[in-house]
C-alpha cells in the first residue's frame, strides 16, 4: 500500500514539475527556433529527448555537449523545434499529438512581422489558431504559432494537446492573373484582282499592348472604410507624403480587406491611402512596421497587392503615396 502511494506521489510530482513548464513559449535567435527546458531530478538525456520527441544524440550537440555527459538539476537546455518534432501545416503521425507552441506579443507587434519571423507561416493560420477577431494584438498576448508533436505513449506533455491533426488553413484568394491581349496583325492577301487595279497598301502590325492594372472593387475603397471614417471622428487626422511599394498578400482579392506596413502608425490603425496620380482611394489596417532591409530603405509603407490594385499600382511600382490616420 505504501509503495502504491509512493509510486503515485512521485508521478504526481513528475507532471507537476513538467506542468510548470507549460505552456511552451518558442524561443528565436538567428533563425532558429527553440524551446527552453529546466532539468528536473532524475531526468538525463533519454527521458528529455521523449518528452520532446528529439533523439538524444541530436538534443547533445544542438546544446554544445555530449551525451556522455550527464545532466544536472537546474541545468538549461535548448530543445529544437525542427521538422521531425514541430509542425505549422500538418498534423503528426497516428502516434502523435500535437502541443500549442506560443509567441508572447511584444511592444508595438504586428501580425505581419510574427508571420515572417516564425517560417512565414501564413497570417490566416495564427488567426485561425487564436480565434482572433480582428488583427489588433497588445504586449505580453500569448499567440500560438505552431505545435509541437511528442508521442502519445512517451511524453507527459501529451495531455496538454489541443489538436491530434492539424489541417492547414486553406487560402483560396489569389491575385487574378492579368493577361495581354493578342497582338493583332493584318497579313495581306493575295492579290487576285485584276492587273489594272492597284492592290490596297500593306498594313503595320498594331502595337503591343501592355493590359492595365486591374481593379478588384473600383471606388469603394474597401472593407475598412467605416471604421477608417469611424476613427477619424475621434481624433484629429494626420496626413502626410511619402514613398511607398507593394508586398503580396492573399488577402483583399476576394472580400476587399487591404493591409498596410507602416512605422508611424500603430498596429490596428486604419488608414486611409491616396495615389495622387489618380486620386483613387483605400482604406488599410496596418499590420506592422516595415522590416528591416536594404530594399525598404526610404519606404513609408507597403501596402498589400490588392490594394496596389485598387490604386492601379503594378505590384513591383514604387510611387509616392498620400496617407491619412488617427493618431
Amino acid at each position: 500500500m505504501k509503495k502504491g502511494l509512493l509510486s503515485l506521489l512521485l508521478i504526481s510530482t513528475c507532471i507537476l514539475v513538467r506542468a510548470q513548464q507549460l505552456p511552451l513559449v518558442v524561443r528565436l535567435e538567428n533563425g532558429k527556433l527553440f524551446l527552453n527546458h529546466t532539468v528536473s531530478a532524475k531526468e538525463n538525456w533519454y527521458s528529455v529527448g521523449r518528452l520532446y520527441n528529439i533523439s538524444p544524440k541530436d538534443l547533445a550537440p544542438y546544446n554544445n555537449t555530449t551525451i556522455d555527459k550527464g545532466l544536472s538539476i537546474g541545468q538549461a537546455l535548448r530543445i529544437p523545434l525542427e521538422a521531425g518534432n514541430f509542425t505549422q501545416t500538418g498534423g503528426g503521425q497516428a502516434d502523435e499529438a500535437l502541443v500549442p507552441v506560443h509567441h508572447v506579443v511584444e511592444p508595438k507587434e504586428g501580425l505581419y512581422h510574427i508571420s515572417q519571423s516564425y517560417n512565414k507561416v501564413p497570417m490566416d493560420n495564427i488567426r485561425s489558431w487564436n480565434h482572433l477577431s480582428s488583427d489588433n494584438l497588445h504586449t505580453g498576448m500569448s499567440l500560438v504559432i505552431g505545435y509541437l508533436k511528442v508521442k502519445k505513449d512517451q511524453s507527459v506533455l501529451a495531455s496538454a494537446a489541443t489538436q491530434t491533426n492539424l489541417q492547414p488553413v486553406k487560402t483560396e484568394h489569389k491575385a487574378p492573373a492579368v493577361t495581354p491581349p493578342p497582338v493583332e496583325t493584318t497579313v495581306p492577301k493575295a492579290d487576285t484582282k485584276p492587273a489594272t487595279q492597284p492592290s490596297k497598301p500593306l498594313q503595320e502590325p498594331a502595337p503591343v499592348t501592355t493590359a492595365p492594372v486591374q481593379s478588384t472593387n473600383p471606388g469603394n475603397g474597401g472593407a475598412f472604410k467605416s471604421q477608417y471614417d469611424d476613427q477619424s471622428h475621434n481624433g484629429a487626422v494626420n496626413t502626410q507624403t511619402g514613398p511607398g511599394a507593394v508586398f503580396k498578400s492573399t488577402s483583399g482579392w476576394k472580400d476587399a480587406k487591404y493591409y498596410a506596413l507602416m512605422n508611424k502608425a500603430t498596429p490596428g490603425t486604419i488608414i486611409r491611402v491616396t495615389n495622387p496620380a489618380n486620386n483613387r482611394i483605400i482604406y488599410a489596417k496596418v499590420l506592422g512596421e516595415i522590416p528591416p532591409g536594404k530594399e525598404n530603405e526610404g519606404l513609408f509603407i507597403r501596402i498589400s497587392n490588392a490594394a496596389a490594385s485598387e490604386l492601379a499600382l503594378a505590384e513591383s511600382a514604387k510611387a509616392d503615396l498620400q496617407i491619412s490616420w488617427v493618431k
